[in-house]
């Protein structure tokens, strides 16, 4: 049997240094918006709905608030499965 090839142990080496760097910068913070429509209403673009953004504890507020992105997604979570709901993670 041949020994390994020694271009392997290298390509290992430079796939981790190339592969696992981020490719861009990463966003600790998030906007949480959602957009409720009214009952018996389908969800579209041209449809009228109410926009409610949300702040760190989960309330809606009156201004966009930035709230950490741990959090955002845990409350996108919470409120996706709910009927006439659509929710943004900016």
């Amino acid at each position: 049997m041949p020994a390994a090839a020694p271009w392997g142990v290298t390509w290992g080496f430079l796939a981790k240094i190339f592969m696992a760097a981020p490719q861009g910068p990463v966003c600790n913070i998030r906007l949480l918006i959602v957009h409720r429509y009214a009952p018996g209403i389908k969800k579209s673009g041209a449809m009228p709905c109410t926009v409610e953004h949300f702040g760190r504890r989960g309330k809606p507020v009156k201004k966009m608030r930035l709230i950490p992105a741990e959090k955002a997604f845990a409350f996108a979570r919470k409120f996706q499965g709910l009927p006439g709901v659509t929710v943004s993670v900016c």
